[in-house]
């Protein structure tokens, strides 16, 4: 069996705050963890709340593939309630009205089982690739959105690539409710609408205006966990995850790729080096992540868009 993995934080001077966790049980459980990074500070034992989300996570899937092999229908009730004792260690009883507050991460697992059966269990954005064909993830229409808002204010900003990213930045996570000097927020609103309107035909105006004018900050987490809205989505937060969230399939494969959004696209090979060159490649097409990589955030000198991780295991 051969076995690579690769993480770095998006500041790779900065090891430490790298909000991605990885898991390696040989034979029995390989898992990528997203923590979602907490844009009001909150911090858990130092660190900040998605970083802190992660360990809780990798160390409650450790613990209960050790000596054990739960049904994959298991693993996320029991993941929650890791995260909820989490909560209670350090005296919070966190509010269900208020997300913003809330530890949270996203999960990629794959469980070998008899044969060359595989589980997979995915929550949240993170993907798998099995023997090197389509690739299992959960996209959400709601990044889209902020994507395309970023996209359409990237014309607007003027400055250095430094100084162009802060205020992206600052666009996307607090929306078009707020004032920058020299930007026309209204028109880069009105932009932004169109193109989601184009590319997500099926997403109700009210909810793309809500995203717009609130930004990821004051409007995303509105739709964690709920199955009401197109754009729901699924995270781990210590609250349950709606079943209809959770993709859990059996399949047959013998090997096994699993990574964190921080790559823009799966490589076409195996292994580090393949993936770490298709990395390489994406950015230098599209590192501010406004062309064919839209994303909601973009990479400057020292610090890249995400933190990235990937998994692989084959046997070979």
């Amino acid at each position: 069996m051969r076995i690579e993995a690769f993480s770095e934080a998006r500041e790779p001077a900065h090891p430490h705050t790298n909000e991605d966790a990885l898991v390696i049980l040989p034979g029995r459980a390989y898992a990528v963890i997203d923590g979602v990074t907490d844009r009001n500070g909150t911090r858990y034992d130092g660190m900040l709340a998605g970083r802190y989300a992660a360990r809780v996570v990798a160390h409650a899937l450790t613990t209960l593939f050790a000596t054990d092999a739960p049904a994959a229908e298991a693993v996320v009730p029991a993941l929650t309630a890791a995260l909820r004792a989490a909560y209670a260690r350090h005296g919070v009883t966190p509010d269900p009205a208020n997300w913003g507050g809330r530890m949270c991460c996203t999960l990629a697992l794959a469980i070998p089982r008899d044969g060359d059966a595989v589980d997979v269990v995915l929550v949240g954005d993170s993907g798998i690739r099995l023997d090197g064909g389509p690739v299992l993830q959960m996209h959400k229409d709601l990044d889209q959105i902020t994507a395309l808002l970023r996209a359409a204010a990237w014309p607007h900003i003027r400055g250095d690539a430094v100084a162009r990213e802060q205020i992206a930045r600052q666009v996307v996570f607090h929306g078009i409710r707020q004032t920058i000097a020299g930007l026309d927020l209204d028109a880069i609103g009105t932009a932004a609408a169109a193109a989601c309107h184009a590319s997500l035909p099926h997403v109700p105006t009210a909810d793309i205006a809500f995203l717009l004018e609130g930004g990821i900050v004051n409007g995303q987490g509105h739709y964690q966990n709920r199955t009401d809205s197109v754009l729901g989505y699924a995270c781990l937060d210590g609250f349950a995850v709606p079943p209809g969230l959770i993709r859990v399939e059996r399949h047959t494969a013998q090997t096994i790729e699993a990574f964190t959004d921080g790559y823009a696209r799966p490589a076409p090979g195996f292994g580090i080096t393949a993936w770490e060159a298709d990395f390489a490649a994406t950015e230098r097409l599209d590192p501010s992540k406004i062309g064919p990589y839209k994303s909601v955030k973009g990479s400057i000198p020292g610090r890249w868009s995400d933190d990235r991780t990937y998994l692989g295991v084959t046997p070979s």
